[in-house]
C-alpha cells in the first residue's frame, strides 16, 4: 500500500515525495516566522486599537494582511522554484550523461560503460542501457565472424571446383580419374548449393516474426520418417536406435517442425560412436511436447555448448565437409518461431541430450479477464 502511494523504496518518485515534503515544511515554517515577526505584533496592536479609529484601522489590518498573504505566495514562489531547480537538476544530470552516451553509441562505438550508484530508475536504466551496449558490441563482433566465415565457406567448393575443372582440361586424364574429378566438382557444388539453400531459409526465418501455416501434426509420425531418412547413415555406423513415442499432435508449420527431427538426428548420428546408441522420446507434460533425442557420442564441453546455436559454429572442425554449421541455427530460430524450446544436457565422452519443449495449445488466443 505504502509503495502504491509514495513509490518503491529509493525511486524518483518516492525521492520527488521526499524532496517536496520538505519544500512546504520549509514554506510553512518561514511563513510563520514571518507572519510572527512581521504581522502578528503590528495585527495585535490594531485590533487593541480598533474602536478608536475604526475606519482607518480596518485599512491599516486588511493592509497587514495583504503583506502576510503576499509574504506567503513569495515564499512559495522562492522555496518552490529553488526546490524545482535542485531536484531538475539532479534528475537532468543522468539523462543528460545519458543523452551523450547514446549519441556516441549511435556513432559505433560499442566501448561505453556508464557507471552510478543509484539504486532507483536512473541506476535500472543505467545498468540497462550497459547491457544493451554491451549485447550490441557482441553482435558487432558476430557480424564480422558471419561475414568471414560466409566468405570462407563460399571461397572454398569455388576454389575447389575451379582446381578440378582447369585439372579436367588436361588430355592426358585417364578415364577414372576424369570420372573422379567431375564426383569432387558435383559434391562441390551441392555443398555451395546447401550452404546458400541455408542461409536463405535462416534469413527469411531471422526476419519472420511468427508461424504463418498452422497444420496439425502428427510428431511421432514425422521423428519415425526422419529416421528412415537418414537410415543410409546411421546404418553406417551400425547404430541401435531406441525410440518411445507417444502419438501426439502439434499445431505449427509441418516442413519446418519436420527439418527440426531431420537436423538434431542427423547431428546425433554425426557425432554417436561406431555401434552407438541414440535415445529419442515423446512425451506430454502439462501444456507442452517434451521431445529428448540422446546420444552417447563425445559430448561437449560448457563453451561449446554456449555456442551450439551461433551461426557457423561447428563443434568438430573435421566435419566441417559434411555441413556449415547452420542446422542448429535454424533448428533454434523455428522452434523459437513456435513458441517452444530447446535445452542442451551434454558433458565431454558422455553423450549429449538435446530436450525440446513445444506448446500444445496457441497461448495468443487466449485472453485473462
Amino acid at each position: 500500500m505504502i509503495e502504491k502511494i509514495f513509490g518503491k523504496k529509493k525511486s524518483i518518485q518516492r525521492n520527488l515525495i521526499i524532496q517536496f515534503t520538505i519544500a512546504i515544511i520549509a514554506i510553512v515554517l518561514v511563513t510563520l516566522v514571518g507572519f510572527y515577526s512581521l504581522v502578528n505584533n503590528q495585527a495585535l496592536e490594531k485590533l487593541v486599537q480598533i474602536n478608536v479609529n475604526t475606519k482607518e484601522e480596518i485599512k491599516e489590518l486588511l493592509s497587514i494582511i495583504r503583506r502576510s498573504v503576499g509574504l506567503i505566495i513569495l515564499n512559495t514562489l522562492v522555496i518552490g522554484a529553488v526546490t524545482i531547480r535542485i531536484s531538475s537538476k539532479k534528475m537532468l544530470r543522468p539523462i543528460t550523461k545519458l543523452n551523450e552516451a547514446t549519441k556516441k553509441v549511435a556513432q559505433g562505438n560499442f566501448n561505453i560503460q556508464l557507471e552510478t550508484q543509484r539504486n532507483d530508475e536512473i541506476g535500472e536504466l543505467t545498468a540497462n542501457f550497459n547491457k544493451m551496449v554491451k549485447d550490441l558490441g557482441s553482435i558487432e563482433v558476430i557480424q564480422k565472424e558471419f561475414i568471414d566465415n560466409v566468405s570462407h565457406e563460399i571461397k572454398t567448393p569455388i576454389s575447389s571446383i575451379e582446381g578440378f575443372a582447369e585439372l579436367l582440361e588436361a588430355d592426358n586424364l585417364s578415364k577414372e580419374e576424369r570420372i573422379e574429378y567431375s564426383n569432387i566438382i558435383k559434391e562441390e557444388a551441392n555443398r555451395l548449393l546447401n550452404l546458400s539453400t541455408n542461409m536463405l531459409k535462416l534469413s527469411k526465418l531471422q526476419n519472420q516474426s511468427k508461424i504463418i501455416a498452422k497444420d496439425e501434426i502428427n510428431i511421432a509420425e514425422q521423428i519415425r520418417k526422419a529416421i528412415t531418412l537418414l537410415e543410409p547413415k546411421w546404418s553406417e555406423k551400425e547404430i541401435i536406435f531406441n525410440v518411445s513415442l507417444e502419438e501426439k499432435y502439434f499445431i505449427g508449420d509441418e516442413d519446418l517442425i519436420f527439418q527440426i527431427w531431420v537436423n538434431l538426428i542427423e547431428n546425433a548420428i554425426k557425432f554417436s560412436k561406431q555401434n552407438g546408441k541414440i535415445e529419442i522420446t515423446l512425451r506430454e507434460i502439462k501444456d507442452f511436447l517434451e521431445i529428448t533425442i540422446k546420444d552417447d557420442g563425445k559430448g561437449m564441453n560448457k563453451e561449446e555448448i554456449s555456442r551450439i546455436f551461433t551461426r557457423f559454429y561447428q563443434i568438430d572442425k573435421s566435419h566441417s565437409t559434411e555441413g556449415s554449421g547452420l542446422g542448429l541455427a535454424i533448428v533454434k530460430r523455428i522452434i523459437d518461431l513456435s513458441g517452444g524450446t530447446i535445452e542442451v544436457q551434454s558433458q565431454e565422452n558422455n553423450g549429449t541430450t538435446m530436450i525440446i519443449n513445444l506448446p500444445l495449445e496457441n497461448r495468443e488466443n487466449k485472453i485473462l479477464i
